[in-house]
């Protein structure tokens, strides 16, 4: 992905008499940025996390989960996840495996910061702390989810190659892509439900029956500046079934990596 001019990629790589439905299904979504001097400071990528007395650094039982992002959920604007409006998230993975975790705390519970796991510091399994701003940009379905709902039987294939060229562009990217929250940028699986419930875009698209699937809470790509890895530039993900989402209960979300 990059951050495109999208609605004039739209005019010249989709047909015209699809564009009021391929605006339906965008959502906007933070792109999580290092901060600079002067940007507005959400949380922060890698050092040490804050946790709660009592509540162990997550893992497998048999080594950490290194820790990826904390972000402040008061600093950030609405968006359509209806996040709570307070409290500390807070994501781990596993660069050795592909497992990780997803934390939330209310902002009433009091945090302090853990110290760093004896087998993260022997390995030098951290990753260096850096601030995270953000700046709110459009997402987009998948290639191929656009090629299944925006194509039509009687296209010539030179729609296809259009809507072929637009994703290429869309979702080709310079530099680390963190994300909170839109259209995930899945590499293998189709885990990605990405239209919320009852919106007019599912009914829409979806009018014999809501689309399998979970929406993406945050992803978190390869990131060699401050040493964050999965696999051969992999990306890291947070899924959450619409209902926990919707009762923000996050204790069964799914957290994994993927490369290509």
């Amino acid at each position: 992905m990059v951050e495109a001019d999208l609605y004039g990629s739209m005019r010249s790589h989709i047909p015209e008499d699809r564009h009021s439905v391929f605006r339906m299904a965008i959502r906007d979504g933070l792109r999580l940025k290092h901060a600079s001097a002067g940007d507005a400071v959400i949380g922060w990528f890698g050092g040490l996390p804050e946790l709660p007395v009592g509540v162990d650094w997550p893992g497998d039982g048999k080594a950490h989960y290194e820790h990826v992002a904390s972000i402040d959920l008061a600093t950030l604007p609405k968006s359509d996840l209806e996040l709570p409006r307070r409290g500390r998230i807070s994501v781990f993975g596993d660069t050795e495996g592909s497992a990780g975790a997803f934390l939330y705390f209310p902002d009433d519970i009091a945090l302090r910061e853990a110290a760093l796991p004896p087998d993260l510091e022997s390995d030098d399994r951290v990753f260096e702390r850096v601030p995270m701003t953000y700046a709110v940009v459009p997402t987009i379905p998948s290639p191929r989810w656009l090629e299944e709902h925006l194509l039509y039987e009687d296209d010539a294939d030179e729609v296809l190659e259009q809507l072929e060229a637009f994703g290429t562009k869309f979702f080709t990217h310079s530099g680390s892509w963190h994300q909170l929250g839109g259209w995930a940028n899945e590499i293998q699986s189709e885990r990605d439900r990405g239209l919320l419930p009852d919106s007019a875009a599912e009914r829409h698209f979806f009018p014999q029956g809501a689309p399998a699937g979970q929406i993406l809470l945050a992803q978190f790509d390869t990131d060699h500046a401050i040493g964050m890895g999965w696999g051969d530039f992999g990306t890291l993900y947070c899924f959450i079934d619409p209902g926990h989402l919707a009762a923000h209960e996050f204790s069964d979300v799914a957290v994994y990596w993927e490369c290509y």
